[in-house]
C-alpha cells in the first residue's frame, strides 16, 4: 500500500563505471540496456516448483517485485517474508547473469527492515535504503552481498544454499560492519541456465587497469563458486547435524 510502514526486502544494484558507460554508450542504449534488465527480471521463471513450508503448508511459485531505475542505480523491493528472500535471490541472479552478457557490470545488496516504497510518489525512506547504498559501498567485485540486518531476527531466516554462499574475500577493510557475509550465488544460476563460460564474459569486461581488481576478485568467486558446488557439506554446522545419532525415522535428529 502507497506510504505505508512496513517491512521490505530491497535490492539495491550499482553499474559500474556508469561515467564511462554513459559516455561509450549513450544514453538512449544505457537506458535500452536498463530495460533489458527489467525484463529479465520479470520474465524470470526457475526450472522446477520451488517448493518450501510455512508454518506447516507447503507452498510453490515465484514471488513477484516491483522495479525502477534511477542514473546508476537499478532497485527491486516487495513486502519480506523469509520466502520471498529465495524468489528474490533467483530473479537477483538473472539479472546479474544478464547484466554480464550485455556489458553492464552490477554490484549490490539485498536488505530488508521497516520502509516507505512508493515508486508512484518517488518515496523511498527507510533503513533498508540506506544500509543496502552502505553495503555496496565496501564491495570491490560484480556481485550482490546481504546487508548487516540478516544477521539478527526476524531476517535472519530464509536462506536457501542454491541461492547464498559465504565469502567476504571481496569485502573492504572494515566493509565486514556493513554486511552479513552471504552472497548470490550467481555463478550457480549462470551454469545452469547458459552454455557459454562465465569467466570468460567477465574477463572480457576486464578493460580498465586500475578496476582490474573488481574483475579478479569476480573470477575467483567464479572458481570457488564452479569448485564448491554442494559447499554446505564442508561447513561446521552441517557437519555437526550430520553427525547426529539417527531418530526413529532413521533421520538424524534436528534434520528436516
Amino acid at each position: 500500500m502507497a506510504d505505508e510502514e512496513q517491512n521490505y526486502l530491497f535490492c539495491f544494484l550499482d553499474v559500474l563505471g556508469f561515467s564511462n558507460i554513459v559516455k561509450t554508450r549513450g544514453l538512449s542504449d544505457l537506458y535500452a540496456d536498463y530495460r533489458k534488465l527489467i525484463e529479465a527480471a520479470s520474465d524470470n521463471t526457475h526450472d522446477g516448483l520451488v517448493f518450501s513450508s510455512w508454518d506447516g503448508v507447503p507452498y510453490f511459485g515465484m514471488e513477484r517485485f516491483e522495479s525502477t531505475y534511477f542514473s546508476d542505480t537499478i532497485v527491486f523491493w516487495g513486502a519480506y517474508h523469509p520466502r520471498k528472500l529465495q524468489s528474490l535471490c533467483y530473479m537477483a541472479m538473472e539479472v546479474m547473469c544478464r547484466a554480464i552478457e550485455i556489458g553492464l557490470p552490477l554490484r549490490g545488496s539485498i536488505s530488508a527492515g521497516v520502509a516507505i516504497l512508493d515508486k508512484s510518489q518517488n518515496h523511498f525512506l527507510g533503513k533498508p535504503v540506506v544500509n543496502a547504498a552502505e553495503a555496496e559501498k565496501v564491495q570491490r567485485w560484480i556481485g550482490v552481498t546481504l546487508s548487516k540486518e540478516f544477521r539478527e531476527a526476524p531476517f535472519n531466516e530464509g536462506f536457501s544454499a542454491a541461492c547464498l554462499m559465504p565469502w567476504e574475500r571481496h569485502l573492504k577493510e572494515g566493509g565486514l560492519a556493513a554486511v552479513t557475509p552471504l552472497v548470490l550465488d550467481y555463478p550457480r544460476w549462470w551454469r545452469k541456465s547458459r552454455k557459454d563460460s562465465l569467466q570468460e564474459a567477465v574477463a572480457r569486461l576486464d578493460t580498465d587497469p586500475d578496476c582490474s581488481d573488481i574483475y579478479q576478485n569476480t573470477l575467483a568467486f567464479c572458481d570457488y563458486s564452479q569448485a564448491n558446488p554442494r559447499w554446505w557439506e564442508q561447513h561446521e554446522n552441517y557437519r555437526e547435524r550430520d553427525a547426529q545419532p539417527a531418530n526413529s525415522k532413521g533421520r538424524p535428529k534436528g534434520r528436516p
